[in-house]
């Protein structure tokens, strides 16, 4: 092969490259997405917002677009669940967004899905009912299925769960609300054989009778075979324990 033909060859593909990056440019302004339509019911995150946000990651032409990369980038919005994103003919873009559902506060600062994720809003409102959990980091999971083991019984004797906590030495503490009434009782769980003591507060405490609950502030289940009360106001010491029979 001369070194002309070799140059004239270099030449050509080239030619072809700068042609074809010229073609895909005016192929991609030749077919721009002229529409997006968005689906969706919002209740945590603004239409108008989100439309933002879908404008700022196009960055093709109705053809040339990574839908991937759009849906990638829209999920990683905080309130965002899911994302189906597709083309709609002849130049539109069809997205259907899911939001997440929140049902408990996580910590300070983040919530904890129907799917027990964790996710960050940038403002979280802290006036909804939902139970507050609080342990430490990567252990969400842990307390949001201890919650869901536990409500169960609390709901069937009209208990509502107000807070769950695990502290650091990864003992359990709860507060819960009980009827009509407003002020929160604690209940001490301990760190072992949570599931056990749990299981004692409800067999004495689903014949509701018994117990004048509204004038308990603490009970402490951090016993072998029975459980401590304290009365509103007397934080001097605890009440009597009362024995299961």
């Amino acid at each position: 092969m001369t070194r002309r033909f070799r140059y004239l060859a270099i030449a050509s593909v080239l030619l072809a490259v700068i042609s074809w990056g010229g073609v895909d440019y005016e192929f991609n302004n030749f077919s721009p997405i002229e529409k997006v339509e968005i689906e969706g019911k919002f209740e945590n995150i603004s239409r108008d917002d989100f439309r933002e946000k879908v404008v700022a990651v196009i960055d093709g032409g109705y053809f040339s677009l990574d839908l991937d990369k759009v849906r990638t980038a829209l999920l990683a919005l905080p309130w965002v669940d899911d994302v189906a994103v597709r083309r709609q003919w002849p130049s539109s873009l069809y997205i259907k967004v899911t939001e997440k559902h929140a049902v408990a506060y996580w910590n300070n600062d983040a919530m904890i899905s129907d799917h027990g994720e964790v996710f960050r809003p940038e403002t979280i409102d802290n006036a909804q009912s939902m139970p507050r959990l609080k342990g430490p980091e990567g252990q969400h999971t842990k307390v949001w299925s201890f919650l869901a083991e536990i409500d169960k019984e609390f709901s069937l004797m009209g208990f509502r769960i107000v807070d769950l906590r695990l502290d650091n030495r990864r003992a359990w503490h709860l507060h819960f609300i009980s009827g009509e009434s407003a002020d929160e009782i604690e209940v001490k769980l301990g760190r072992d054989n949570a599931d056990e003591r749990l299981a004692r507060f409800v067999r004495v405490f689903s014949s509701i009778d018994k117990f004048d609950l509204n004038n308990i502030a603490v009970i402490d289940l951090r016993y072998p075979n029975g459980f401590a009360m304290r009365i509103k106001n007397n934080i001097a010491s605890m009440h009597a324990i009362v024995r299961e029979v």
